[in-house]
């Protein structure tokens, strides 16, 4: 059985010597054959064509938030589209120098001017089918600006039994370039910040500022620390006055104090205190139809609290006069 084997084993080799050699060649031939008919078979490809500002003038400076290259269709063989992308003939769109010569204004690159510079680099058969955008405009100044406070569009939400304790933002202003008449009527500058939903602790977030056609922001972004607290809840012991009285009557109500219950930072649950409130009956607000329970307003000096109710929001009361 062995003889058997090693015979078909040598039968077969001698075979793959004298085919496998021809057989590879006409693989290679083929293969190649198929790639050279693939490379001269046309098709687009979109490309990144950056723009260069070159032998700017001295302190120019780009106001707007504009793109730093245009995407371009193109149309050609396949192996040209490689030799762009991989080779170094892709062209770039370049300005004028002497457009900045002014001390401020716009520029403008129309679509004509844009195609114009991106054929002039382009093999004679290669179609130029699409530019976005198809015009290019940018703002300019000489340097000029002003520092303009940063404030926020927006607020963020505590999750339930928390609230919002503090902000900061750093930086809390930045520089504004922009032309004359336009830098004269910004005052701040806005960073959305009301993606925030939910927080439980002290949250940090990078902020992006909003931008504003021909006004260049630096920095553009800015970091916000919003501090987060836990609500807790509190009860206090305050009496009730009388407001609105005409002299001579007096207010007795049954009891004279009520328990005011709020909810509080627990940072400031130390410090604040009953005589922060006024519970009060409005003499103005005095039921007419006899009966002797009068309604009763509470009122919170302080900003820290929230949610702020009474025990009872009636009590019995009755009116005395002095000569009694």
């Amino acid at each position: 059985m062995s003889s058997l084997k090693s015979f078909f084993y040598a039968l077969l080799k001698k075979f793959w010597r004298r085919q496998s050699i021809p057989f590879l060649f006409f693989l290679a031939l083929s293969t190649a054959f198929w790639f050279f008919q693939a490379l001269n078979e046309v098709d687009e490809a979109e490309f990144d064509v950056p723009v260069e500002f070159k032998d700017m003038p001295h302190g120019v400076v780009i106001t707007s938030d504009t793109p730093t290259s245009v995407k371009v269709t193109l149309r050609d063989r396949i192996i040209t589209l490689l030799n762009y992308k991989y080779g170094d003939q892709l062209p770039t769109i370049s300005f004028d120098p002497n457009v900045f010569a002014q001390s401020e204004g716009r520029v403008l690159l129309l679509a004509a001017d844009i195609q114009r510079q991106i054929r002039a680099r382009l093999a004679s058969g290669t179609q130029v089918l699409s530019v976005k955008p198809d015009t290019l405009e940018y703002y300019y100044n000489h340097g000029k600006y002003k520092r303009v406070p940063v404030r926020l569009k927006g607020q963020p939400t505590a999750a339930t039994g928390y609230t919002i304790a503090g902000q900061h933002i750093e930086p809390d202003s930045v520089s504004v370039y922009a032309a004359s008449a336009l830098l004269d009527t910004i005052k701040a500058v806005y960073a959305r910040v009301d993606q925030l939903h939910n927080i439980t602790t002290t949250t940090s977030v990078e902020a992006p500022l909003q931008s504003m056609r021909g006004v260049k922001l630096q920095p553009s972004k800015v970091q916000v620390r919003f501090g987060v607290d836990r609500l807790v809840e509190k009860k206090v012991t305050v009496p009730i006055v009388g407001v609105n009285f005409p002299e001579g009557i007096q207010l007795r109500t049954f009891p004279s104090q009520v328990e005011v219950t709020f909810q509080v930072r627990m940072a400031l649950y130390r410090s604040v205190q009953a005589g922060q409130f006024t519970v009060q009956v409005d003499y103005n607000k005095l039921p007419t139809d006899g009966t002797t329970k009068c309604t009763l307003e509470v009122k919170a000096n302080t900003p820290a609290v929230s949610y702020v109710r009474l025990a009872s929001n009636e009590v019995e009361y009755v009116l005395e006069t002095d000569h009694q």
